[in-house]
């Protein structure tokens, strides 16, 4: 903390009172971000090109048939489908004039260095919640749920039904403020964790219900009509290639007196199987 001498003048005499100033920025809330602690990341390494062909074995293309004795043997190969990732550029150019710098109480150009990477980590983390939704509704049947007015039990057992008819096994419901209401007015879901446990305020982590990890995160807000639960099975709903991580480049405007933080990432999220994608909708 810096101090300030301050002159008062009592009966007459001068007197110097230091008084204290608060010399640390006091952050806003941040979001809880999810998106990362349910995707597979590509890094640049595997990454040579502009973009990234993914392999996905196609599930039960090889089949296995009974034949007779002395019959030929029944042909079948397994099968493999390919999805391109083409990563996209996301920048933003921070511009401080030196007199603020000089001015400042704290550390300015570091706080706007954090402050960028808490944005770039949020709309990775956007883009990857969008990503859910997007998978679940290219199933030839959406595997998507709608509960009127107001989240029900049935409903998400229903939606959990979608993964697992075709095999997967859900392991996240990831809610926002509205849907986590809901949630906390079922007994089944107040009994089964109480709120509390230091993960609950570092990962958002509201309890495991069937299973399941549900998350509250304001980044499952997907749109300002509807609430949403999303579910996913992590190990095959999502993908992340990511090009270039957050990088960052700072330069001088000299005949300016400005001072440049040039921040940039290439990235691209997607859905990698859209069987293990599914959600639960209702009006907000």
């Amino acid at each position: 903390m810096g101090k300030l001498q301050e002159v008062l003048m009592l009966d007459h005499e001068s007197e110097l009172i230091p008084s204290q100033i608060y010399s640390t920025l006091i952050e806003s809330v941040r979001e809880v971000l999810v998106g990362t602690q349910i995707v597979q990341r590509i890094g640049p390494e595997s990454i040579p090109g502009s973009s990234i062909d993914i392999d996905l074995n196609t599930k039960d293309a090889m089949v296995v048939e009974q034949t007779s004795e002395a019959s030929e043997f029944f042909k079948s190969t397994a099968g493999a489908e390919t999805i391109n990732m083409k990563p996209v550029k996301y920048t933003v150019d921070i511009q401080i004039s030196r007199e603020m710098i000089e001015d400042s109480k704290f550390s300015l150009v570091e706080w706007q260095i954090q402050e960028a990477g808490y944005q770039f980590a949020k709309k990775m983390d956007a883009l990857i919640m969008a990503q859910i939704k997007t998978g679940a509704d290219a199933n030839t049947v959406a595997h998507a749920t709608s509960s009127g007015s107001a989240m029900t039990l049935a409903n998400i057992t229903a939606t959990m039904k979608f993964l697992e008819a075709d095999g997967y096994t859900p392991s996240h419901m990831i809610v926002n403020a509205g849907a986590a209401e809901d949630l906390r007015n079922m007994d089944t879901f107040v009994e089964a964790d109480k709120l509390g446990s230091r993960e609950t305020f570092e990962r958002g982590l509201v309890g495991r219900v069937f299973g399941m990890n549900v998350i509250e995160t304001n980044q499952a807000a997907l749109d300002t009509t509807y609430d949403y639960c999303l579910l996913v099975d992590s190990r095959h709903a999502l993908i992340l290639a990511e090009k270039r991580p957050i990088s960052i480049a700072k330069y001088n405007q000299e005949n300016k007196d400005i001072v440049g933080i040039a921040v940039s990432a290439r990235f691209k999220a997607r859905y990698k199987r859209k069987e293990a994608c599914a959600y639960v909708y209702c009006t907000v």
